[in-house]
């Protein structure tokens, strides 16, 4: 293998694997990139064996081959090299030689043929879906995804096509984040598979640039095809929580509130909340929320805002930085909490997002 290949090209490709590859793993091939030269490209593979990312760059190919070698190195490297066409050339015994100007490195490779196989994309069967509305769906679901590995069946996000749109839900069990985007998808039948949580911040990495993915099923795994690239994952094989009657409920107590000033009002209030709960009580009475929080070590703090309420009053408490990871995805200057009573959970929504219906649900804490 002989290549002539820009220094931005290959940064940019090295720098998207970097999350694929395990920084501590057993199995020495793992934290290699293949590096093969076809046609015109440089194509650059990485995988763990559950999620793989294969992508490439334009190349002048004077010799086809292929090669694996230290990804984190091998980013390194590039990065740290002038402005200019790096030629990548391989060597006898699984070496690889990297130029580029005046600098020059040599670096030990493993075999391609020690590397993995990776899933591919079948035809073209697959379902295209604007990513925007994936970007939007990842961003105000992920983060309530469980980061327990034990619960397998938490540990990714439910996304859900039919000819209408896409849906996405997570939840670590202590609260759940649902969002649906309309937009008409070409679907023989209806398709809900459960993503892994490493899949989908790649995903969304994927997405940062492009404005239309595709989605492909093929055996146990997931294919995602993005502007040249191809994300495979492998699904997550376990019955995600029946969610449709939690996001169904609704409480009989509803206020409006601006959500800066809550989100402002919820972040001061909780520097003196116990730093183990991060709970922070919230009491709706007429006219008025007040926000609470103690702890024995630190104090205590209050704030009220207004709020056009007339009704019964409650008394709830709720983990504050759940509240501020919903506020932060929110996208619109209003939202509105449902609320029951104080055993019972709590809903969130934005006010004026027409679009997206995104609903937002919090189990209390007790105080």
């Amino acid at each position: 293998m002989e290549i002539t290949v820009h220094k931005n090209d290959l940064v940019r490709e090295l720098h998207l694997v970097q999350g694929i590859v395990e920084k501590k793993n057993s199995i020495p091939i793992l934290s290699n990139v293949l590096a093969e030269a076809k046609g015109k490209e440089l194509r650059i593979s990485a995988t763990d064996l559950d999620v793989s990312l294969r992508c490439g760059c334009p190349a002048e190919v004077a010799g086809e081959g292929a090669i694996t070698l230290a990804a984190k190195k091998l980013y390194e490297i590039a990065r740290s090299l002038p402005e200019a066409d790096v030629r990548i050339k391989v060597l006898p015994d699984a070496w690889a030689s990297i130029e580029c100007e005046r600098v020059s490195f040599k670096m030990a490779g493993l075999p391609k043929e020690d590397f993995p196989s990776l899933p591919e994309a079948r035809g073209k069967g697959g379902t295209e879906i604007p990513g925007d509305v994936v970007r939007e769906l990842i961003a105000r679901t992920a983060f309530a995804i469980t980061a327990e590995d034990a619960r397998y069946y938490l540990a990714g996000a439910l996304m859900i096509l039919d000819k209408d749109g896409v849906a996405m839900v997570a939840t670590d069990g202590h609260r759940l984040s649902y969002a649906h985007r309309q937009s008409p998808l070409k679907l023989a039948e209806p398709q809900r598979v459960l993503v892994p949580r490493k899949a989908i911040y790649e995903l969304a990495r994927l997405l940062e640039e492009e404005e239309t993915l595709t989605f492909q099923q093929v055996e146990n795994h997931l294919v995602f095809a993005v502007g040249g690239r191809t994300l495979a994952s492998k699904m997550i094989e376990g019955q995600f929580p029946a969610f449709e009657k939690v996001i169904a409920v609704a409480g009989d107590k509803v206020v409006d509130l601006g959500r800066e000033e809550l989100g402002t009002a919820i972040r001061r209030v909780s520097l003196l909340s116990s730093e183990r709960s991060r709970a922070v009580k919230l009491t709706l009475g007429s006219d008025r929320l007040d926000l609470a929080a103690s702890s024995p070590d630190l104090g205590e703090a209050r704030e009220s805002l207004a709020a056009e309420y007339k009704g019964d009053s409650v008394e709830i408490g709720f983990n504050a930085q759940y509240l501020l990871d919903f506020l932060g995805v929110a996208g619109t200057e209003a939202v509105r909490m449902e609320l029951k009573d104080h055993e019972s959970q709590g809903i969130f929504r934005p006010q004026g997002g027409a679009e997206t219906d995104y609903r937002y649900v919090v189990m209390p804490m007790r105080l």
